[in-house]
């Protein structure tokens, strides 16, 4: 038990620094801000008085003195977590773009990866099908993206006019693919969240898609121009795809798998790692959905297939130094 005279001289001790932090809180009330030093001074004086705080409850009960430096600590707290939030909101889409969305990727890799290997294995299928009997084709491809013969339809498209041929197509175009894009991809996130399996296998199967129209124009040889009509767009549209299953997947191994944390504990440490996969995934559909809208929708004699191409390989290099490469660590350090 400690007696009086201990009290007395803890507070003693400790007083004239709570004193300096109250001072400095009423200086933050009078002022708009306060100086480097000060904010240093400020938070340093807070936590040394909830140190202070803690000790002095296991030595008194005293009322008085303990609610002294109680509200002393609680308007410490409210100033410095309220400041903070208000720093946050100011820089928060800068925080998201070169902070949180990258750490997220690479955090959650290993479901972005059990949803790349669902549509690369869709792909190998679809291709490999029509590679052998290109009559497959007509059964894998839905007939609103069937084309008997590719290579008349990319006559057609080079010699015809300009699909996209003013601002006002561009953005009518653009706005039902967004609308489209990120449908699917909030169904593929629905489906992997809720049974795992169902949204593997959707992934999958687009990836069949895929494989089978690219072999289907590789065969009739004008594959050059299918990587330059797909590739601008379909190097974010794709990966946006993934980046929603993957935030699927984490969802749905939270309320599959939750391990000995238990479900409810699971379902709360994904919640924030699968909004900001979705919102990655929302941004790059929203810039697929330009791309494709326009630039994606020019024939070569506006834009040779060299150049489409070289643009779909920088965008790709782009997006994944954005999410995968962590050289911000390395600056940092």
């Amino acid at each position: 038990m400690k007696t009086v005279q201990d009290i007395e001289v803890f507070v003693g001790q400790h007083a004239p620094r709570w004193s300096e932090l109250e001072a400095l809180l009423d200086r933050a009330a009078e002022v708009s801000r306060l100086t480097p030093a000060e904010l240093q001074d400020l938070v340093r004086l807070y936590r040394l008085a909830c140190s202070d705080l803690n000790q002095l409850r296991g030595i008194t009960a005293n009322p008085d003195l303990l609610g002294r430096l109680n509200q002393l600590v609680g308007r410490g707290y409210r100033w410095v977590y309220q400041h903070r939030s208000r720093r946050w909101r100011r820089g928060w889409l800068k925080r998201f773009f070169f902070v949180d969305a990258p750490a997220t990727a690479r955090t959650e890799r290993r479901s972005l990866v059990v949803a790349t290997v669902a549509l690369l294995l869709g792909a190998a299928v679809g291709a490999v099908a029509v590679t052998r009997d290109p009559e497959d084709a007509a059964a894998l491809i839905p007939s609103a993206f069937y084309v008997e013969h590719p290579r008349d339809r990319v006559a057609q498209v080079e010699k015809g006019p300009e699909r996209i041929d003013s601002a006002a197509k561009a953005t009518a175009f653009g706005a039902f693919l967004y609308d489209h894009n990120i449908r699917v991809s909030l169904v593929a996130f629905t489906l992997c969240a809720a049974t795992l399996v169902l949204g593997w296998i959707l992934v999958f199967y687009n990836g069949v898609l895929l494989g089978a129209i690219a072999a289907q124009y590789f065969l009739d040889g004008v594959g050059t121009f299918f990587v330059a009509w797909v590739g601008p767009h379909g190097v974010l549209e794709l990966p946006a795809i993934l980046v929603a299953a993957a935030a699927g997947f984490r969802l749905g191994a939270a309320v599959w798998m939750p391990g000995e944390e238990g479900r409810p504990a699971a379902v709360r440490r994904a919640f924030l790692p699968c909004a900001r996969l979705l919102g990655v995934s929302v941004f790059l559909l929203v810039l697929a959905g330009t791309i494709e809208g326009s630039f994606s929708q020019f024939s070569a004699r506006l834009v040779s297939y060299p150049v489409k191409i070289g643009v779909a390989a920088l965008l790709f290099l782009g997006l994944v130094g954005w999410l995968l490469v962590p050289w911000r660590e390395g600056r940092r350090s």
